[in-house]
């Protein structure tokens, strides 16, 4: 057997190659293009057929996407090393070696050579799960942009009309219509509360008579206009256009979300769970280290007992998932409401305690998704 270690970087790779004792055979820089991948991995397979070696790599995705498809259309057997126990053994294996390059690659072999049954398969990703997957992280960049917008936004609105500012649920379009139209006391005086209304409405404002009451009426108690009123106002005005074009852009991509998810065979089941809504469910598909944050239990053995358990290490994106849809189970599904109140009536903090809920939510959605069964309370299954 051979064990072979693929350190991934944006520039380029470096591929170090062990043999059954461990001694380097291979290893070497490879440039990040596609000739360059062909001819390391045909010097690689000069150790033999894909069946007598292994390989690991230490990212999936980003930049390893290219070294992904070409190794596993060349059917070799990938495994995934995380950076995480890379960066912690390296120095350990290397003794300090200053270039990481090839430390990390010899780290990545070496575990490879003691662990490789235990570590989790690099698959080919289906079109689908691919698309999920940069969708999911696509949206997330939208909603942490759309955010930092919003809080600009009411910062700048708040040094020119304050009054509206506090007066009015950002969350909602209305709020961020008007801005777009008058966002100084003036202008909304100017244009009054009828014609205000009339506009709103037009452009398909919830209940546009009452929100410009309560902008004009804000209006016509501020009567000092603040510096520079009007660059600022026009700023707000832009920063308001460009959330409402984000919301519907996160529209579009929660509705190609959802029929992504309905196709795929394990959505209905993650999506039953309470908590899971259309994003998470999403998120959860699209991620595929659920090794990692211990949904898949991995081989482990100890002498001639060999036994299955969950991953104690977790991946962060599937971690926040669990997290989350606890936080959310908390507010519409009695089951978990009970748990939350049990731990919290052990001591725990409310922190711990929906951490808890997430954790046990784990089992029961790996049970799930082993049996391909829907989520169904113990109550309701009874009857």
């Amino acid at each position: 057997m051979h064990w072979v270690g693929f350190d991934v970087g944006k520039a380029f790779r470096w591929v170090c190659v062990l043999d059954e004792e461990g001694e380097v055979v291979l290893s070497r820089r490879v440039a990040a293009k596609e000739e360059r991948i062909e001819e390391a991995l045909s010097e690689v397979s000069g150790f033999g057929e894909p069946d007598e070696r292994v390989v690991g790599i230490d990212i999936l995705g980003g930049p390893a996407t290219l070294l992904e498809a070409i190794l596993l259309e060349r059917g070799e057997r990938v495994r995934y090393v995380s950076g995480t126990a890379v960066n912690k053994l390296g120095e350990a294996y290397a003794g300090g070696e200053n270039k990481s390059d090839p430390r990390d690659a010899f780290v990545i072999a070496d575990r490879l050579r003691f662990r490789w049954r235990s570590l989790p398969k690099v698959a080919a990703r289906r079109e689908h799960l691919a698309e999920l997957r940069v969708l999911v992280g696509y949206r997330r960049d939208l909603v942490q942009e759309q955010v930092r917008r919003t809080t600009r936004l009411r910062a700048m609105l708040a040094e020119v009309f304050p009054g509206m500012e506090s007066s009015l649920d950002w969350r909602k379009e209305g709020p961020l219509l008007a801005v777009t139209k008058v966002a100084t006391p003036a202008a909304a005086r100017r244009l009054g509360e009828a014609r205000l209304a009339r506009w709103l409405k037009a452009r398909g404002a919830l209940k546009a008579a009452s929100l410009a009451e309560r902008i004009v009426s804000a209006a016509k108690s501020q009567k000092r206009e603040m510096p520079a009123a009007e660059v600022k106002a026009a700023l707000v005005a832009e920063i308001a256009s460009e959330v409402l074009r984000t919301r519907d852009r996160l529209r579009e991509l929660d509705a190609r979300l959802e029929a992504l998810v309905e196709t795929d065979p394990g959505g209905e089941v993650v999506r039953s769970l309470p908590g899971m809504g259309l994003v998470l469910t999403a998120e959860f598909l699209a991620d595929r280290l659920a090794a990692a944050a211990g949904i898949v239990p991995v081989s482990r053995s100890s002498g001639s007992v060999s036994y299955q358990r969950r991953e104690r290490r977790g991946n962060r994106i599937l971690k926040r998932i669990f997290y989350r849809s606890a936080f959310s189970a908390i507010s519409c599904h009695e089951p978990s409401q009970a748990y939350y109140r049990r731990k919290r009536s052990e001591g725990k903090t409310a922190q711990q305690a929906v951490i808890a809920l997430a954790r046990r939510r784990v089992n029961v959605l790996w049970a799930m998704l082993r049996d391909g069964v829907v989520y169904e309370d113990r109550a309701t299954a009874a009857a």
